[in-house]
């Protein structure tokens, strides 16, 4: 039998895309990198802390489960053949001890391992249960679909990890940078990896915190619901409170989160927060009042404050009837 395998030139070094499809409208952002520290530590590839100790690949997340519920594609980031795959693992999310020892020693969950020639392969992770779609030995071309996104194995949010390796070293695929390299980078601008140029422009800033979401809601906002059901439904005329949020990724210590609600041009409610005591890989901050809204035109503006400057800014505007 003829082993089905694409023809490379020698020499060639793939350029790699995107993971995943991204829905219109939504946010589909990098959640950690590669842990570039070879000891008990962890750095990310620019000095900072967007990864954790003995992460080997590349978190590009979607929302909530609710995403994954809808379907969000999973394609392949070059050429190659299908190595090996594994499916039928239940998508939850790991919350408890309890949730950790059920996927021990099958922490990437669903997924398949792609070889794209010239010691280059992929790793694709945690994909929904049911949704790969190839056999080992299998060419696929570069976006072709893989299967869908998921929440299988140690998933704490719902992603695609991707491990790239080059001779079986881990490799950044954003600066290139092997595991056990120093963190050379601080300019994301000034990366050169091996990912293409679609992908380099859908991460200008990848060193940089992101918003997941940002709006109104009829009361408290968690974290563990919103990753669950997604953004909130926001309030009406019969809510008992009308708050804004952000949710956002990737913050440093010292970063706090600024929220303004204005009701019909006049200030409703005001906050800053405190500034955050460490860096968090997830957080959540709401601000508003209690009672049942007046009608009228709401607007809300919210920003990420780091040493005294907004670096990223979002605004919501919502209509009470």
């Amino acid at each position: 039998m003829l082993a089905l395998t694409p023809v490379w030139p020698v020499s060639a070094e793939p350029l790699f895309g995107l993971p995943l499809v991204c829905p219109t409208g939504s946010e589909c952002p990098i959640q950690q990198f590669v842990d570039l520290d070879p000891g008990s530590g962890a750095r990310d590839p620019w000095c900072g802390t967007k990864t954790y100790d003995g992460h080997k690949g590349t978190d590009f997340r979607v929302l909530s489960m609710q995403d994954v519920a809808r379907g969000v594609d999973v394609v392949a980031m070059a050429d190659g053949v299908v190595k090996a795959t594994r499916d039928g693992m239940a998508d939850r999310l790991v919350l408890t001890d309890e949730d950790r020892q059920a996927v021990s020693s099958r922490e990437c969950g669903n997924g398949l391992i792609l070889d794209h020639g010239g010691g280059y392969e992929t790793q694709y992770c945690h994909m929904r249960a049911g949704s790969l779609r190839l056999e080992t030995g299998t060419t696929v071309r570069k976006g072709d679909v893989l299967g869908l996104v998921g929440a299988s194995g140690m998933a704490q949010f719902p992603h695609v990890h991707v491990t790239l390796r080059r001779n079986g070293k881990v490799i950044d695929p954003y600066t290139g940078l092997q595991q056990g390299q120093a963190c050379a980078v601080h300019d994301a601008a000034g990366a050169s990896g091996l990912l293409d140029a679609d992908a380099m422009a859908a991460f200008t800033a990848p060193d940089q915190p992101a918003v997941l979401s940002a709006g109104f809601a009829a009361g408290a906002v968690n974290g563990n619901q919103l990753v669950e059901t997604g953004p909130p439904k926001p309030p009406g005329i019969r809510s008992q409170a009308l708050v804004g949020y952000i949710w956002a990724i990737n913050l440093a210590k010292g970063d706090s989160f600024s929220l303004r609600i204005e009701k019909d041009g006049q200030v409703f409610s005001k906050q800053t927060t405190q500034p955050l005591d460490r860096s968090k890989a997830v957080y959540v901050a709401y601000a508003g009042k209690k009672g049942s809204p007046a009608a009228g035109h709401y607007r809300l503006e919210t920003a990420i404050i780091r040493q005294g400057e907004k670096i990223l800014a979002r605004s919501v505007e919502l209509d009470v009837e």
